[in-house]
């Protein structure tokens, strides 16, 4: 199951309209509404297929570039003058607890009255949810850059039309700062593209961004496949305020003039769902 978000502006427009006072917006709402009920794909697309671990889901939004500016122009409520419609959507995986595979349709052009646009990227955001509480998820991004032609050093389609996208993506935890909830254990997600052999550098900085550049002119029936992992081996966001022992990795407090821990090192406790803990990822030693 996925849930589609289009950017065009629906029927509510008009109910808003009443609303609002002066009768030129109104009127400017209600026209908006007309042409909104006109908005529409073109016949071509791509297919974004692929798998996901357990707890994470994807966001797919894909942007589109207009190709006359002065038939895109809307009233830009916020003043006195226009701006250039935005064209559009989103697309929304489901979140399983269980690994699973998704697939979305994307079309290579939408419309909207005489406003005409072409696929520029999409945007790809991976959500991954690591605990039972609302706030205990982090996302990170990369996306699919659309051009007219694709450049040489791009990759190539496979003879069957598909083409495979790797990403892996692995949680570095921190503690946090705030008061209220200071030194309760979160983490971040951070996803990047390997080798065939799924292999990346152990650096962060080096590793490549998920993310690829096609051409249009190739595009349309294509597949792009996004197999997505999940890095077991989850590290420190800051490694020089954790310590790695025999029993796991161990927060350490700062000296006076800087974050990085005392010699010898002091450590000290964290929260992590709820307990007090003294090791990080079991908790007790």
């Amino acid at each position: 199951m996925k849930r589609t978000r289009s950017f065009g502006i629906g029927l509510l427009i008009l109910a808003s309209a009443l609303l609002l006072n002066g009768c030129g917006i109104a009127v400017d709402l209600a026209k908006e509404s007309v042409v909104s009920l006109t908005e529409r794909t073109g016949s071509e697309h791509f297919n974004l297929t692929g798998s996901l671990p357990a707890n994470f889901k994807l966001s797919a939004v894909a942007h589109y570039q207009v190709l006359d500016v002065e038939k895109c122009q809307v009233r830009d409520f916020t003043s006195s003058g226009t701006r250039t419609r935005v064209m559009g959507a989103a697309y929304d995986t489901a979140l399983e607890a269980h690994p699973h595979e998704f697939s979305l349709q994307i079309p290579l052009t939408r419309h909207i009255g005489s406003c005409h646009s072409k696929l520029s990227r999409v945007r790809l955001n991976v959500t991954g949810y690591y605990g039972e509480e609302s706030w205990q998820l982090h996302g990170h991004g990369g996306g699919i850059a659309v051009v007219d032609t694709r450049p040489a050093e791009a990759p190539r389609f496979a003879e069957d039309g598909t083409m495979l996208l790797r990403g892996m993506c692995g949680w570095m935890f921190k503690l946090t700062t705030t008061p209220v909830s200071r030194d309760q254990v979160i983490k971040l997600l951070h996803c990047s593209q390997p080798d065939e052999n799924w292999a990346q550098s152990e650096l962060i900085s080096e590793r490549r961004g998920l993310g690829v550049t096609v051409g249009r002119d190739e595009l349309a029936d294509k597949t792009i496949v996004l197999d997505i992992r999940e890095d077991s081996h989850e590290r420190p966001a800051v490694r020089r305020r954790w310590i790695e022992t025999p029993s796991g990795w161990k927060p350490c407090t700062g000296t006076d003039t800087s974050e990085r821990c005392q010699e010898p090192p002091v450590f000290k406790p964290f929260k992590m769902n709820g307990q007090e803990c003294t090791v990080y990822p079991n908790c007790t030693e």
